[in-house]
């Protein structure tokens, strides 16, 4: 090594890392596991709880309750969902862009359709376009 990388490295800070802990730290770990304990126990307390147990019965209760809503009209649950999605990518990317997705998969499922034999989407345009008859 040359004279100038010495001094190079001469001017070149250390960096160390100290291990040992600081008393306030240690003070702060014990508070902070006292908390987290404390807080454990909180949680247990209240899974354990009626009202937890009554709120999982009500939620479990409303989701049969919607289950079988959903049997009973599935084409109002299926339409209103489809509503729902389309709401939110009118919302959120535009209406022209929701409408050339709705496009291209109108035009996609025409062609599932006429590949696997079934042309009920092309018989409805057909009747449609005929006037219903």
């Amino acid at each position: 090594m040359s004279d100038r990388d010495d001094a190079r490295q001469a001017r070149i800070p250390r960096l160390s890392i100290e291990t040992e802990p600081f008393e306030d730290d240690q003070d702060a770990g014990a508070e902070g596991a006292s908390a987290w304990e404390t807080a454990g126990h909180a949680v247990h307390d209240a899974v354990n709880s009626d009202d937890f147990k009554n709120a999982v019965g009500f939620a479990k209760g409303l989701g049969a309750t919607a289950w079988a809503y959903a049997k009973r009209h599935p084409f109002t649950v299926t339409y209103g969902f489809v509503g729902l999605v389309l709401a939110v990518l009118i919302l959120t990317i535009g209406l022209w862009d929701t409408i050339v997705i709705a496009v291209f998969v109108i035009v996609g499922a025409v062609i599932g359709q006429i590949r696997d034999g079934d042309n009920g989407i092309v018989n409805f345009f057909s009747r449609l376009l005929r006037g219903g008859r």
